[in-house]
């Protein structure tokens, strides 16, 4: 298999278990796999808190940053908009130009713009279902989670 890509939604997912993502992070970037944190943003406050946790990653990507150098934001005092449509499907967008293996991500409605292997994140079962049904559990040790994932996803 080629190298593995993880994408991480930052809110809901990292910030649920920011303790558990430290870890895992760091040991999935020891094996050489990337990890792109997949986020709504802004990306300077994502970095700032990701710095605070000394989470490690390859690269961000935040919707609000992207649509905003597109000028296709707009701002009211402490609140911003994005076209619906178009903030819904560019995780998926994303995941797919980049070659990403999966996207661990909180939010149902994404989901329903991948090719992606898409992975539901619950926080109250800390878990998610890969599409062909495998859980993955984030309430057991970093490196079975990791292991599972490598040997599930020669399978998607």
């Amino acid at each position: 298999m080629a190298q593995i890509r993880i994408g991480l939604d930052f809110h809901g997912v990292i910030d649920a278990k920011p303790l558990y993502f430290k870890e895992f992070c760091s040991k999935a970037l020891e094996r050489e796999w990337e990890i792109y944190i997949i986020t709504g943003g802004p990306e300077e406050k994502v970095r700032a808190e990701l710095k605070k946790w000394q989470i490690n990653y390859t690269k961000i990507f935040a919707i609000y940053d992207y649509y905003k150098a597109q000028g296709k934001v707009k701002e009211e005092k402490d609140r911003f908009y994005v076209d619906e449509d178009l903030w819904n499907t560019i995780k998926g967008k994303y995941c797919q130009d980049n070659k990403i293996n999966v996207q661990i991500d909180d939010s149902g409605i994404y989901g329903k713009g991948f090719s992606t292997p898409y992975c539901h994140f619950d926080a109250g079962s800390e878990s998610c279902l890969l599409p062909n049904g495998i859980k993955l559990d984030f309430t057991i040790p970093v490196t079975e989670t990791l292991n599972l994932i490598a040997q599930k996803l020669a399978n998607l």
